[in-house]
């Protein structure tokens, strides 16, 4: 390694020249060195300590030239709940990389957090991890359902005519409306505040998971509430006054066709009690919206079994094109390294952290 290059946990006092390393990294995005969305991302979530930020920085004398930028969060492993880090932006500036100094980023951040967890890296930093021992297991999957197709077509969408036709010729295969009908047992509830019956349900629901990043109200709101430049919808599912689950709902900004191009359930969460039926109420709950809304279409991600299988049920295709997922953990890996172990949602990743704001 350089003389004067080295390798150090982040301070505050390193704020300006990490985002100026920021921009230099990412000169087309200009959201990961905005310092309001940097200070949400990083400083705000309920799990960190200012004296102690789970971020690593490469540094050439007061110059930042690289980073291993992660979020703390709950994870529940068997029947123990720890701490552990989320991945969400490793890189170096070109010139720096080759010189291992990636390897040793990873390796000081393991000292003090050693179950790390990514979910959507490049070839790059995946052979990286893959040399550090971590293990890679598979894809979390990705779900379609088309809505209003011409919407999410661009050179459709800037042509009325054209936009309505394909729409119209698409409406036999929208969802009908009994198709998405709520049973009576339960109702839908748009959600703008998180409270203690979130812990509760989180608390039910982690039970049937062997390994899932828990979230409870405070990781909520600060994920879904105070996340700068976006708005989220919240749907929770009722069985009298008892939550049941809910699901998060983003809509991109609409575009041209008045509309927006694509919808995303962000993340989903049910009770164990019945669940096949309350995740349908829940997708069908999210259809609805989607459809009331015309989106092009709706989207999701995610690791498990029983929501995998209503999505199908529901006409859901599954996309080929999906995150990987790649863990290092130095003990319970009978559990950990089982891919089989894993809830995941779309809000494990960083795809619904640097979507773009729809404010």
């Amino acid at each position: 390694m350089p003389a004067d290059v080295q390798i150090k946990q982040f301070e505050l006092a390193d704020q300006e020249g990490l985002l100026s390393f920021l921009r230099i990294a990412y000169p087309d995005d200009p959201r990961k060195s905005d310092p309001a969305f940097w200070k949400w991302h990083y400083l705000e979530n309920p799990y960190t300590a200012l004296d102690n930020i789970p971020f690593w920085i490469v540094k050439d004398g007061e110059r930042v030239v690289g980073q291993a930028a992660t979020i703390l969060v709950e994870l529940k492993v068997g029947d123990e709940i720890r701490r552990a880090v989320w991945i969400l932006d490793f890189i170096l500036l070109p010139e720096y990389r080759g010189q291992k100094l990636g390897k040793r980023l990873l390796q000081l951040g393991r000292e003090t957090y050693p179950t790390m967890l990514a979910l959507g890296y490049n070839d790059m930093s995946g052979n990286v991890l893959l040399s550090l021992g971590w293990v890679p297991l598979g894809t979390i999957d990705r779900f379609q359902r088309l809505l209003f197709p011409a919407h999410g077509l661009k050179e459709a969408a800037a042509f009325p005519p054209l936009r309505d036709l394909i729409n119209i010729c698409y409406a036999p295969f929208r969802p009908r409306q009994k198709e998405t009908k709520p049973v009576e047992t339960y109702t839908v509830r748009e959600v703008t505040s998180f409270g203690p019956s979130f812990d509760d349900l989180w608390q039910r629901a982690l039970a049937q998971f062997p390994c899932a990043i828990m979230r409870g109200a405070a990781f909520l709101d600060w994920q879904f509430i105070r996340q700068p430049g976006k708005k989220f919808n919240v749907l929770g599912l009722y069985e009298g006054e008892k939550l049941v689950g809910y699901a998060v709902l983003f809509f991109r900004k609409p575009e041209k066709a008045g509309a927006p191009p694509k919808a995303a359930i962000t993340d989903i969460c049910y009770d164990p009690h019945n669940a096949a039926e309350r995740i349908d109420e829940l997708l069908k709950a999210a259809l609805r919206m989607s459809i009331e809304r015309r989106a092009g279409s709706l989207v999701t991600d995610v690791r498990d079994k029983q929501v995998a299988e209503r999505l199908q049920a529901l006409g859901f295709f599954r996309i080929k094109k999906a995150p990987p997922f790649m863990i290092y953990s130095p003990d319970q890996q009978y559990l950990m390294y089982d891919p089989s172990s894993w809830f995941l949602t779309r809000a494990d990743s960083d795809v619904s952290i640097f979507e773009e704001p729809n404010l």
